[in-house]
C-alpha cells in the first residue's frame, strides 16, 4: 500500500500533468465532475484527495465541488485526483498519510483518530440539530479552537463542508431507549463510539465497514449505525427492515490540506484554496440537506421504515451516555469541554 501511495505521490510532483476527473453517479441537482473540462496548463501540479466513502456519497459529492471550484479558480495549476472507499490506506492510515504529506488533500471525517483533542466529535446526543450543529461548527469561536487542534497535527482545515446525522439500521423496530438493550450492533472501532452502545445496554462489535452487509445478512449482528448515503451505498436495505432516528452523532465531510504544503504555496494561492473551502462548505451543507431528503425516500421505496424517536427517549439516550461525557472531558480537558458545550448552548439558546 505504501509503495502504491508513494508512486501516486511522485507522479503528482510531476510537471505537466492533466486533470484527471473522477467519476460519481449523477444526482439530481449535483455536479459530476465529468461536466467540467479541466483546461489544465503545460505545468500543472496533481493533489491527492482521500476519503472513506463511495463514489455516491456526501463526501464524494464535496471532493468533486473542491475539485471543480480549485481546478478552475487556479486556472487549471493544480488538478485533483480524488480516491474513495479508502483507496490508498484504512482509516489510521489515510489520517497518517495526510498528517505526513504523503496525499495532499482528505475528506476523512473529523474524529479523535486525528487527536485526542477531538474527541468531542464523538460526543452522543450532543447537537439536537443539523442547522445546531453547522452553526457550531462554522459560526462560533470554538472553530478556532478546532483550527488549532488540527494544525498542531500538521493539517489545515479549509471547509467543514456538509454536516448530517449518524443513525440506527436494525432487523427489530426500536421505539425507545429500552428497546436498544440486547441488541447485537456493529460499530466503529472506536472506543468512544462502543462506550455508547454499551451504556445504552446493547452488545457493540466493531467491525470492518467491508464486513458488515455479510454480518446483518448472517445475522452475526441485528444493527448498525451510519448516516444514510452510507446505508444506500452499502445496499444495507437489502438486509434491514428499520431506520431509527437516533440522531446520536454528528458527521462532518471536511476539506482539509496537509500543513507543510499548505504553508508551502503562495499568499495568492493560499487565498485561492481558502476560498474554495469556504464555498465547499456551503454547497455541501446545502447539497447534503436536499439528498438527505432523496436518500430518505429511496429507502422507502425500498421497504425500509423510518422510526422517529420522541424527545423524550433522545434525552433518555444522552442521560445514558453520562460515561461518555465523562470519558471525553478527562480525555480533553475541562477548558476545552466547557468551551464546547458553551458554544452549543450559544447556538440552541
Amino acid at each position: 500500500m505504501k509503495k502504491l501511495v508513494s508512486i501516486l505521490l511522485c507522479t503528482a510532483l510531476m510537471l505537466g500533468i492533466s486533470a484527471c476527473g473522477t467519476k460519481t453517479n449523477p444526482k439530481p441537482g449535483a455536479s459530476t465532475g465529468d461536466d467540467v473540462q479541466s483546461s489544465a496548463p503545460e505545468h500543472s501540479q496533481k493533489l491527492l484527495y482521500v476519503h472513506g466513502a463511495s463514489d455516491t456519497s456526501i463526501l464524494q459529492e464535496t471532493a468533486v465541488h473542491f475539485k471543480e471550484v480549485l481546478e478552475e479558480k487556479s486556472g487549471g495549476r493544480y488538478t485533483v485526483e480524488i480516491h474513495p472507499n479508502f483507496e490508498l490506506g484504512s482509516l489510521t492510515e489515510s489520517v497518517e498519510m495526510i498528517k505526513a504529506g504523503e496525499v495532499h488533500l482528505s475528506g476523512v471525517c473529523l474524529g479523535s483518530y486525528y487527536a485526542p483533542g477531538l474527541a468531542f466529535v464523538d460526543l452522543p446526543n450532543a447537537v439536537p440539530s443539523i442547522e445546531a450543529a453547522y452553526k457550531l461548527y462554522t459560526e462560533t469561536e470554538f472553530r478556532g479552537k478546532i483550527d488549532g487542534i488540527l494544525q498542531a497535527e500538521g493539517i489545515e482545515l479549509l471547509s467543514f463542508g456538509a454536516v448530517y446525522f449518524r443513525e440506527m439500521s436494525s432487523n427489530k423496530p426500536v421505539y425507545s431507549a429500552e428497546d436498544i438493550k440486547g441488541i447485537n450492533i456493529r460499530t466503529l472501532e472506536n472506543p468512544l463510539h462502543t462506550a455508547y452502545w454499551s451504556a445504552l445496554g446493547a452488545n457493540p462489535t466493531p467491525l470492518a465497514w467491508s464486513e458488515t452487509y455479510l454480518s446483518l445478512k448472517q445475522s452475526l449482528v441485528d444493527a448498525q449505525e451510519n448516516p444514510l448515503d452510507s446505508i444506500v451505498g452499502s445496499k444495507l436495505y437489502e438486509v434491514q427492515d428499520y431506520i431509527i432516528n437516533t440522531n446520536h452523532i454528528v458527521y462532518t465531510a471536511p476539506v482539509m490540506v496537509n500543513k507543510a504544503f499548505f504553508d508551502g504555496l503562495s499568499q495568492e494561492d493560499q487565498e485561492i484554496f481558502r476560498e474554495c473551502g469556504a464555498l465547499t462548505e456551503q454547497y455541501a451543507y446545502e447539497y447534503a440537506r436536499q439528498y438527505e431528503d432523496t436518500l430518505k425516500a429511496q429507502l422507502e421505496q425500498e421497504g425500509m421504515e423510518f422510526i422517529d424517536l420522541p424527545e423524550e427517549e433522545l434525552n433518555r439516550l444522552k442521560e445514558a451516555a453520562a460515561p461518555v461525557y465523562a470519558t471525553v472531558r478527562e480525555q480533553i480537558g475541562d477548558e476545552t469541554m466547557d468551551a464546547f458545550l458553551a458554544a452549543i448552548e450559544a447556538v440552541t439558546g
